[in-house]
């Protein structure tokens, strides 16, 4: 058994107004609110805080620069595959891998 101290008068008196308008004693009305608010907590896609959403659009820009052959020595698809054949052949290993 738990005992709850509420040293707001007006807190209190907002509670027993409450209760007495919907019917239910006091005890059981903190009981349910107190219950709704700790399941409430619970709830993993419930934050305390908010979370910003970025607009996206603002911060994306293409890249479109010359590659310098002579200078880029990064091996990206030299041996000839297309990008999607090679992404074929990563999706395929990881299935083996994975069975």
């Amino acid at each position: 058994m738990l005992t709850l101290e509420i040293n707001d008068a007006r807190l209190e008196q907002k509670i027993i107004e409450k209760a007495r308008v919907i019917g239910k004693s006091v005890q059981d009305l903190v009981k349910e609110i107190i219950s709704e608010k700790i399941e409430e907590d619970e709830n993993p896609e419930t934050l305390p805080f908010d979370v910003p959403k970025l607009d996206y659009r603002k911060y994306v820009r293409i890249i479109d620069e010359p590659v310098d052959d002579t200078i880029d020595d990064t091996p990206v698809f030299q041996n000839g595959i297309e990008t999607i054949e090679f992404a074929k052949q990563l999706r395929e290993q990881a299935w083996k891998r994975n069975s």
